[in-house]
């Protein structure tokens, strides 16, 4: 239980604190000047531009007095509008995309091999799918984190899963943390907590199976959260002790919605849903700061490490 009591033991020390707190003043610093050149340099490529779109559809009155072809124009118009404010405010993308270059070899400085990808397709996501930890047909991928800390392989992913095309909905959205058990199940287990969606996605699932339902022994726990096994003498002592502690735990330190357990084989899962974006930084407008925008980032890596941890160290 120390890695939940004490995940803070993860976190940067002081001397990278100051590092990374050295990088964001910079950043502050040269903030202010690029914003109000983006900002002066869009007003004015904008208003060329609506000149210029100003001809264009009275040349196209003069053409095409009926609006029958005017949709097209217009769509073209809009299009390229939008074309010239990204264009306009890449200079202030460009800095935020180096504080994040210079910002990551800081905050995981203690992640051994970490690197860091943008849209990656991670095979894992398909063994998710395969567990039922959730049912989906799209996944919508952003960031990765990968590494290995101490001894333990692991991989964060930021991703929303959806079903349907027309009218998505939304089935999960937040992170996807896994990581490598030093010793495997003989099986699989799942755990989360029950009411939803996800109850009905689990009853979907095993409807016409085996019995894969099982109990904690905790009253309380299995009132609130659902637990699967195709191997119940293995997942038994791990319900009835470890994972009541995880899920307890998670319960107090986890705001952003109900946290999903799995394992099999050598794999280990997290789900933790979020709203936010994981790696973002605040809109250019703002200054960055330490505490309210970048330290909770790395404490939600910091947290999955630990259950990750504490988990491993009993299967």
């Amino acid at each position: 239980m120390q890695t939940l009591k004490d995940p803070e033991s993860y976190m940067p020390d002081a001397t990278a604190v100051a590092e990374i707190e050295a990088q964001i003043g910079a950043y502050n610093r040269e903030r202010p000047a690029i914003y109000a050149a983006c900002t002066r340099n869009t007003g004015i490529a904008l208003a060329i531009y609506g000149g210029f779109a100003l001809m264009v559809l009275l040349y196209t009155l003069e053409l095409e007095p009926e609006p029958k072809g005017w949709g097209f124009v217009l769509a073209a118009l809009a299009f390229g509008g939008w074309g010239v404010y990204s264009l306009m405010w890449k200079p202030m993308e460009h800095h935020q995309a180096r504080l994040r270059d210079r910002l990551f070899p800081k905050l995981f400085g203690f992640i051994e091999d970490v690197t860091y990808q943008k849209n990656s397709k991670p095979g894992f996501l398909k063994h998710v799918s395969e567990l039922k930890l959730v049912r989906y047909q799209n996944a919508e991928n952003d960031d990765m984190i990968a590494g290995r800390h101490e001894g333990l392989d692991f991989a964060m992913l930021e991703t929303k899963l959806t079903i349907g095309s027309k009218n998505k909905e939304t089935v999960f959205q937040g992170l996807i943390f896994h990581f490598r058990l030093d010793d495997p199940f003989p099986g699989m287990l799942v755990v989360a907590k029950r009411g939803g969606w996800w109850e009905r996605t689990m009853k979907d699932f095993w409807r016409t199976g085996p019995n894969l339902e099982m109990s904690s022994g905790n009253r309380q726990l299995d009132e609130s959260h659902q637990f699967y096994s195709d191997n119940k003498p293995a997942a038994r002592p791990l319900i009835a002790g470890p994972l009541t502690s995880v899920l307890t735990w998670f319960g107090n330190e986890w705001h952003g919605g109900d946290v999903r357990i799995a394992m099999s084989g050598e794999h280990g899962y997290l789900m933790l849903p979020s709203k936010h974006n994981y790696f973002s930084l605040p809109s250019a407008a703002d200054d960055v700061v330490y505490q309210r925008h970048v330290k909770p980032l790395v404490r939600e890596l910091v947290m999955a490490l630990a259950v990750a941890h504490f988990v491993r160290q009993v299967t």
